[in-house]
């Protein structure tokens, strides 16, 4: 455990790291990265179908896109990163998965908008 520690430790120590998390949408990109490693690593493990789709691309997929959209509101990023994430998902679906997920680019396009809302869906 405690080599682990430190391996964390000095690759967070490395100067590229702090470099790039100086950025403020590098939240965004890291959140799109674990959606890719969950897509690729769930076929990689031979997660079943049902569990992929189902709990990995609509549930925790879901969660990470409404998490990319407050990320964007709360570091006032640019509103054209709601479109980032959508498109890189379409890249891994065409690139390995059945033509149906393209289906989720527009759930995930509308989960990041409830997260860019901040709780503002009812007021005038």
């Amino acid at each position: 455990m405690a080599k682990l520690q430190l391996a964390k430790n000095k690759i967070l120590e490395t100067s590229w790291i702090k470099k790039l998390n100086n950025y403020s949408f590098m939240p965004v990109i890291w959140w799109t990265l674990l959606l890719v490693l969950l897509a690729y690593g769930s076929s990689l493990l031979k997660i079943k179908l049902t569990w992929r789709v189902g709990f990995i691309f609509i549930v925790l997929n879901s969660l990470i896109s409404y998490q990319v959209g407050k990320v964007i509101t709360d570091r006032n990023l640019r509103k054209y990163w709601l479109l980032f994430l959508p498109i890189v998902f379409l890249l891994v679906v065409l690139s390995r998965y059945a033509k149906y997920n393209l289906v989720l680019i527009v759930v995930y396009l509308i989960m990041e908008f409830f997260g860019s809302l901040k709780g503002n869906l009812y007021k005038n």
